[in-house]
């Protein structure tokens, strides 16, 4: 035996070992626990860990390291399942395959333990009867899917206990038909559970079924005369047409299933899990993992199956996978059947539809295992910045890198964004904002040769240090116009290019056709991150503009709203688009506004949605249009 058995803590705590399922926990010499297991007779498994000739790498790392050992007794191995899970969570050990910040990951709650259910995003999950879909991967995408419910389902979307002791006249939402207004107290629970239980079918991806539903009832409500309902009904189908028109049909069978694959290298991996729902694919969830190193491939799929399965609010009828599970899967299916009333199907595909997928999946996994390896190993931009050297002929790598992008939305308060890096990060004093001066309407070309003329001027009239490279986020035509200014300022030889979003192609001065270089590459990708940079930067410069103008409007076009008020709405609500949405009771909530106040404010906008800014309805979308 290996020396570390002969320790007589552990030897001690051999003799008390049973033969029941449970969870065991190896510690170091530090009292670390560095890996947690399960077991369905935990003396065999345990005592297996110490036999001398090992073949599982892992374990020989493990027998290295192992001091002490803690274990725990569980009545079934569905217990000592749910348990590993837990000790993983919580302990993080560095030898098991594990989600990284899996904690954080949002979920869609549908609120059934109200009478009147919600929909809303939530990071924490509750035992009190509440539905829950995820994890997803992305807050953005869960936000957009939340959008879409709140667009195609007439729920209501203001927090508060319902029923009231006291109906109260609903908001704007149940005026453009977007919420039954279960707050005046006239709508049935049993009329309101039926869009909830829509909702659940939307989120079940059993789109096909909810439509024919949402047919049928329409067609039943006309028949009846009440055309009011049955116009609901017919609003609801057409935006649900419209969300599935953008979908991609990858299976002509058109079952339920998820297909996961995943890359790895190191001790990173990366999984990569399609929902297709009725054969559309219905989204894509990226996990990176760690603590792959060592560990087999069935190891790392098991290891997802617990950490994903057994906190997943829909499980399909079959799960794509590459191969096999190991034992620890299979003990998750068992937990699935328990769960849900059906064992899901496991498809191992060699060829056809299925393989094809599950490529797609293999390749995204690979990408996504890439870009963030990448934004990791190349935080010290040496190698990009001598690829960006080569790339543009430079005689050095240069060291100050500027970006300039124009923002406006169409035509209205324009303003331009310059960022700078510094040996390839970003160097936060070098950044600059402008107001275009000189350009009405749309004419990003124009509104760029403002901007560089402008920054190149101030540079020689302070004797500064003129950038090594200019990145401009646009095309020939924008790159062209920048190009000008330089000539007219004096600075012909400054190196110049465009990176035009559409492709990520680059553009050279005085040619038309692009260039296409390596995406994935460090050099490609610190110029996109220039341009992202810049583009963010625009962006919020463009907000603030906005919402100074908006303050003003409020002031000009409101009774005794004044200056202060209006700072606070502004900083209460996080901008004027969250003031539009704002019902009257919300913006009762900021201080120094009461109900007669509220409803001017109210009315202000909503009467002045149609309105150009000229008008003081500045209604502009939260959704910047930026030049490409």
């Amino acid at each position: 035996m290996p020396e570390v058995v002969n320790h007589t803590l552990i030897v001690e705590k051999l003799k008390n070992l049973t033969g029941s399922p449970g969870c065991y926990l190896w510690k170091n010499s530090e009292g670390e626990v560095i890996y947690v297991g399960k077991a369905k007779n935990l003396d065999k498994r345990i005592r297996n860990y110490l036999k001398e000739k090992q073949t599982d790498l892992k374990t020989r790392h493990l027998q290295r390291e192992i001091f002490d050992l803690d274990w725990f007794a569980t009545s079934t191995e569905k217990e000592a399942l749910i348990l590993e899970a837990t000790l993983i969570k919580k302990h993080n050990p560095r030898y098991n395959v594990r989600l990284k910040d899996d904690k954080k990951y949002p979920y869609i709650c549908v609120s059934l333990s109200e009478p009147y259910p919600m929909v809303f995003i939530t990071r924490k999950i509750k035992d009190n009867g509440d539905r829950y879909f995820g994890p997803f991967t992305d807050v953005r995408t869960t936000r957009e899917i939340l959008d879409v419910i709140l667009r195609i389902f007439p729920i209501r979307k203001v927090r508060q206990k319902l029923p009231l002791p006291k109906p109260k006249r609903p908001c704007l939402n149940f005026q453009m038909g977007r919420c039954l207004g279960p707050c005046q107290g006239t709508v049935p629970e049993d009329e309101y559970a039926i869009i909830v239980n829509q909702i659940i079918q939307f989120l079940e991806g059993k789109k096909e079924i909810l439509a024919n539903e949402l047919t049928k009832r329409m067609d039943e409500y006309s028949g009846k005369m009440e055309f009011e309902i049955a116009a609901r009904y017919r609003d609801m189908l057409g935006r649900l047409q419209i969300f599935r028109q953008k979908q991609t049909v990858v299976s002509m069978d058109g079952g339920d299933e998820d297909v996961i694959a995943f890359a790895r290298k190191e001790d990173e991996g990366q999984v990569v899990l399609m929902e297709v729902r009725g054969g559309l694919l219905d989204n894509k969830k990226s996990f990176p993992l760690q603590g792959v190193q060592d560990s087999t491939e069935e190891e790392i799929l098991s290891s997802f199956f617990r950490d994903y399965y057994m906190g997943a609010g829909m499980i399909p009828a079959s799960i794509v996978v590459p191969f096999g599970l190991k034992e620890e899967g299979e003990t998750v299916l068992d937990f699935l059947q328990e769960k849900t009333g059906f064992r899901p199907k496991l498809r191992f595909p060699k060829a056809g539809e299925k393989k094809s997928l599950l490529k797609i999946a293999e390749k995204n996994a690979e990408l996504g295992l890439t870009e963030r390896l990448l934004a990791t190993h190349y935080k010290d931009q040496t190698v990009a910045l001598k690829e960006i050297q080569d790339m543009f002929q430079l005689k050095e790598p240069p060291h100050i890198i500027e970006c300039y992008d124009i923002s406006h939305f169409q035509g209205s308060f324009p303003v331009a964004s310059g960022v700078m890096f510094v040996e390839g990060k970003p160097f936060k004093q070098g950044y600059r904002k402008y107001n275009i001066r000189g350009y009405e309407g749309i004419n990003d070309p124009g509104m760029m040769h403002e901007v560089i003329s402008r920054r190149l001027q101030r540079i020689i009239n302070e004797d500064g240090v003129m950038p090594d490279l200019i990145v401009i986020d646009g095309g020939p035509t924008q790159l062209g116009r920048a190009c000008e200014a330089a000539v007219e300022a004096g600075a012909a030889n400054l190196p110049m290019v465009g990176l035009a979003k559409k492709r990520e192609e680059i553009y050279f001065p005085g040619e038309t056709s692009p260039y296409s270089f390596d995406m994935n590459s460090p050099g490609m990708r610190l110029l996109r991150h220039l341009r992202d940079e810049a583009h963010r930067f625009g962006v919020e410069h463009h907000r603030s503009r906005r919402n100074r103008e908006a303050l003003t409007g409020l002031i000009r076009e409101v009774p005794d709203i004044g200056l202060k008020r209006s700072k606070l709405l502004l900083k209460s609500f996080s901008g004027q688009k969250k003031i539009e949405e704002a019902n009257v009771a919300e913006l009762m909530k900021v201080p120094g506004i009461g109900e007669a106040l509220a409803e001017k404010i109210y009315n202000y906008f909503h009467s002045n949605v149609n309105q150009s800014s000229e008008t003081g309805g500045i209604i502009i979308p939260e959704n910047l249009n930026s030049n490409s």
